[in-house]
């Protein structure tokens, strides 16, 4: 497991951090396991009778202090307000409504139409038509609620999706993870439908752009790259011809390939000058286009995608926005194949936001690998509270394929 470490004083720690190692080595400590989740104030009066300093894995801690929160301000025209990062920081999670069982027949029947009509918006647009507002709204609205109740349920859908067209799954995984991302930074329910509205309409100047282009396996001229890029700008002329107005939505369209240090374009913004939008959509943008399939490459697992996308964490994107975007999706996004602590395989179900390493998952083998006659699935938060036998634990997440298993293909 890549682990993404940050050094701080043992006086900083706080419970639902994980400490990956220690400024002394572990040998002469109390401290059996080489590495380990603070579950109380007593593990870390612990460690500060041995260590002043320690390193804390962010990705796998359940909680993290933020030490830079500053710049999470509200949109110019939005109309509502932005809490603060380090409130966000410090607040429970907004709670799941409905359990992901409940869930799932609603959420399959708001992608199924989602689906459809995203299809036809975007066949218009090429075909020279203007973006209808309304027809818009009747995608988003359904995913929107949908998110609110249980975001696990359209991602559990969405992992178990056979591939279909890129441009409009694209659309419609932005527009999801856009809301998602809004709903854990506590976001008004406004912000948020204007949030999913810019992720299903970011892309939406690529309806102009050869399809020859977009699905190129071979590398691109620098004039192809330039009518790719233009995407942007024929964008705007195409949201702002529709006379919807918005100015949130207009952020995301205008911004998402925009980056931290000035690398983006279309205007090669830097930091604070990129609006809080298009920040948010940049993260979303990127971690969709990495885990998705191309006709170059292949996807990306979900954690490794955010494995690399960290590491890119205040060159292209805003560093405390990318750790809330972690925390949003979980350590194991859903979808995410893992191998147990008992030799099973699993496929990660849904987040447990509390306690983060020990999702819900879908069993789908025995200790040796043979696939199940049934699968089964499996609470991992249980098993820390003796409902099991022994703790049971994610031992590493693994690549579609590996031991010939991709949940696509297995008709959960």
């Amino acid at each position: 497991m890549l682990i993404e470490e940050r050094e701080i004083r043992v006086a900083s720690l706080r419970p639902g951090m994980y400490v990956s190692r220690l400024d002394r080595d572990w040998i002469g400590t109390p401290f059996l396991l080489q590495g380990f989740l603070v579950q109380a104030q007593e593990d870390i009066d612990l460690l500060g009778q041995y260590c002043r300093h320690v390193f804390v894995d962010i990705v796998k801690s359940e909680n993290f202090v933020r030490l830079s929160l500053q710049r999470l301000t509200r949109p110019g025209e939005g109309g509502y307000d932005v809490p603060d990062l380090k409130a966000i920081a410090d607040s429970r999670p907004r709670p799941v409504l409905h359990k992901i069982e409940d869930e799932l027949p609603r959420a399959r029947e708001a992608v199924q139409e989602a689906r459809k009509a995203t299809t036809e918006i975007m066949d218009g647009l090429r075909a020279g038509n203007k973006m209808n507002e309304t027809d818009v709204d009747q995608v988003v609205t359904p995913l929107v609620e949908s998110v609110l109740r249980n975001p696990d349920a359209y991602f559990w859908l969405e992992s178990m999706r056979q591939h279909d067209s890129y441009t409009y799954s694209h659309a419609m995984n932005c527009c999801v993870l856009m809301a998602a991302f809004g709903r854990h930074l506590g976001l008004p329910d406004e912000a948020l439908h204007d949030l999913a509205t810019g992720g299903l309409l970011l892309d939406i100047g690529k309806t102009g752009v050869p399809e020859e282009l977009l699905e190129r396996v071979q590398g691109l001229t620098d004039d192809e790259q330039g009518q790719l890029r233009n995407h942007v700008v024929q964008g705007l002329r195409l949201y702002d011809e529709s006379g919807a107005g918005n100015a949130g939505v207009r952020e995301i369209i205008q911004a998402h390939h925009e980056r931290e240090d000035g690398s983006g374009y279309p205007s090669g913004l830097v930091g604070e000058h990129i609006p809080l939008f298009g920040r948010l959509a940049a993260i979303v943008d990127s971690y969709d286009a990495m885990t998705s399939a191309r006709p170059y490459r292949p996807p990306v697992s979900k954690y490794e995608a955010l494995q690399r996308m960290y590491r890119q964490r205040s060159q292209l994107f805003q560093g405390d926005l990318l750790e809330q975007f972690v925390q949003c999706l979980g350590v194991y996004p859903v979808g995410t194949l893992v191998e147990l602590s008992t030799g099973e395989v699993a496929v990660v179900m849904a987040q447990n936001p509390v306690r983060r390493l020990f999702p819900r998952v879908m069993l789908l083998t025995d200790v040796g690998k043979k696939l199940r006659n049934g699968f089964e699935s499996l609470d991992l938060r249980d098993t820390l509270a003796g409902k099991a036998s022994a703790q049971i634990s994610i031992r590493r997440c693994l690549q579609a394929g590996t031991y010939g298993l991709d949940p696509k293909e297995l008709y959960l």
